[in-house]
């Protein structure tokens, strides 16, 4: 079976506005209680920082592309720009524990335990996520292909931002935007982001690439 959609462009000065549809739920049952980590760090594989910080904000005007969100998980104190409504951030609040509601936006700390927002993710259903494009991960392929909705292979590499402001050098890998819920596919078509958009994966078993 093929998944496909169609998206009409639409022309965009700073900002968009996006129209909310009827939130459609996930086909997955979560034990979040099981299987998620209340360490709270990300793709181990990728170091953007030399330890200063693991504090990388997302572009501002990325950000208003894709609408309006009712909480960010993710956040960081003295955040120079708001992200959403609602901002968790240690120590006050766990983004992997604390209730998640309405449109979700989470750009995850990188480090090892990604897997656990992105399962955070599948069972809420409805947001956009922004991660490293490493599809040989055992990440994506369990815990990212199988659920988003759609993914967006950005076109060029996202130069994140520190809490101060500042404009950090260009990511050391390639980014993609994931959508959860169809009004959050939409939000990527019309986004005016460039880049590949494909929709739900369908995944294929068989012998891993490594194994050959």
């Amino acid at each position: 079976m093929t998944n496909s959609f169609s998206c009409e462009p639409i022309l965009h000065d700073d900002a968009i506005e996006v129209i909310k549809q009827p939130e459609e739920k996930v086909g997955l049952e979560l034990l979040l209680n099981a299987n998620v980590s209340q360490k709270v760090t990300g793709f181990g594989f990728e170091k953007p920082n030399t330890g200063e910080t693991n504090d990388w904000l997302t572009p501002y005007r990325m950000l208003q592309r894709l609408g309006t969100f009712d909480l960010d998980p993710c956040g960081c104190g003295g955040m120079p720009w708001q992200t959403a409504a609602t901002t968790y951030f240690l120590p006050e609040h766990d983004g992997l524990i604390d209730p998640w509601f309405g449109r979700v936006w989470c750009n995850p700390p990188y480090g090892p335990n990604v897997g656990d927002w992105a399962r955070r993710m599948a069972g809420h259903g409805n947001g956009i996520m922004l991660i490293f494009l490493r599809t040989d991960t055992t990440t994506w392929q369990k815990d990212i292909l199988p659920f988003a909705d759609a993914a967006l292979l950005l076109d060029g590499r996202v130069h994140f931002y520190r809490p101060s402001g500042e404009r950090g050098e260009s990511g050391t890998a390639p980014s993609a935007l994931l959508a959860y819920g169809k009004n959050n596919v939409e939000a990527l078509c019309n986004a005016g982001i460039a880049g590949a958009l494909f929709p739900k994966a369908e995944m294929v078993s068989g012998i891993k690439a490594s194994q050959f």
